[in-house]
């Protein structure tokens, strides 16, 4: 690089910081209040009833390989937060003003929008958090579709990334986005038992079935439907979930997962319906699996695992056809035990991403097994 180069990026490194001031985002709770930061770096403790349900600004949309990316900034005086623990932003760059926007309903000038709430469940001494997406009127015993975020991701992101709560108001059903815990390198994860998480002992496995327990409890939801979706991370813990807590949901449909440790070894799953959505350019997993990998651990490719719950649900016929307009090769697997099917698309030179198409694929999927009419709603 010569030296005029240099001063060129030099040049262009300090207007930069003169022009804008970085906001610092939070990064820790406050006597159980939200730290929030200026621009300056002075913190105040927030303790509003009601600040979860403000609105917060759409800035950008930056897709990474854990299902996060979007960015969001509180409205009001300079506060702002990009909701994913980590990110910096620049000041200068929030300048919409959504003003008094608390209806999660309501679609506020395109640049501002509803900030869900989180909320805390107890599960074996430990505080769980999870955003809960309810449509408005719902009616009773209506279907509750828990999504996982991936590795390092966060519940406010698959909620952004997967748009499912667009789905969820189209066809009646309640959305509830779990967040994973803290692992040794301070990363968000679902225990699946990946190489470098053998020494975890979370039992997610435990913390989402009675989770979807209590929703269906206190929110009046469909046991019998209820379902699990995610991406990456969380579509193995979708798997995890078949294999050891099948009798809780209704299918699953993972999102560019595979199979890790006990879900793979010692899986003793009934027959449950399954969707996997997966590209076959997937550079983080690998469409033919890696027997071999020693970051992540051993895991078997999209055949095996397909030819696995195939297997499990006793299918008979098998049909292939390519989705229009999808760029998807839907691999179909039917007349199974208790008319469960096994489903695969096969997304053709796609990567390790959520497909614009997931969130409605999979509710077309999941409808396939459910009852016919939940309380004032028909599914068929």
């Amino acid at each position: 690089m010569n030296m005029e180069m240099r001063l060129n990026i030099l040049f262009i490194s300090l207007l930069s910081v003169l022009i804008l001031v970085p906001c610092i985002t939070f990064s820790q709770d406050c006597d159980e209040n939200m730290l929030m930061f200026d621009c300056d770096g002075q913190y105040f403790c927030n303790n509003e009833p009601g600040f979860g349900f403000d609105c917060y600004v759409y800035n950008e949309y930056c897709e990474d390989f854990n299902g996060d990316g979007i960015t969001d900034a509180w409205v009001g005086d300079g506060w702002c937060d990009d909701g994913e623990w980590g990110y910096d932003f620049q000041c200068a760059e929030y300048s919409f003003d959504c003003g008094d926007c608390g209806d999660v309903y309501t679609d506020y000038n395109g640049y501002c929008s509803y900030l869900p709430q989180e909320f805390t469940f107890m599960y074996e001494g430990e505080a769980r958090q999870y955003i809960l997406y309810i449509p408005e009127s719902l009616p009773a015993n209506s279907p509750l579709i828990l999504l996982m975020h991936g590795f390092t991701g966060s519940a406010i992101g698959m909620y952004n990334y997967s748009g499912m709560q667009s789905v969820a108001d189209e066809n009646g059903f309640a959305v509830c986005y779990p967040d994973g815990t803290i692992d040794q390198n301070g990363d968000r994860f679902w225990n699946v038992g990946y190489n470098f998480h053998q020494n975890q002992t979370v039992d997610d496995v435990g913390f989402l079935s009675t989770l979807a327990v209590h929703l269906q409890n206190e929110y009046n939801l469909s046991p019998e439907n209820t379902f699990a979706s995610g991406m990456s991370n969380g579509a193995e813990m979708s798997y995890m979930l078949a294999c050891f807590a099948g009798d809780k949901f209704g299918a699953i449909a993972p999102v560019a997962g595979t199979m890790f440790g006990e879900s793979w070894t010692d899986c003793s799953a009934e027959p449950i319906p399954v969707l996997e959505i997966h590209g076959t350019n997937d550079n983080v997993t690998l469409w033919d699996g890696d027997l071999n990998d020693t970051y992540w651990g051993p895991y078997p490719g999209m055949d095996e695992v397909i030819e696995f719950w195939v297997g499990q649900n006793e299918c008979v016929n098998s049909e292939n056809n390519f989705l229009l307009g999808m760029n998807t090769i839907h691999h179909r697997y039917f007349n199974c035990a208790n008319n469960n099917e096994v489903w695969l698309y096969e997304v053709v030179n796609g990567g390790h991403d959520w497909p614009n198409y997931s969130s409605q694929e999979i509710w077309n999927f999941f409808t396939n097994f459910i009852d016919s009419i939940i309380g004032d709603l028909n599914y068929d």
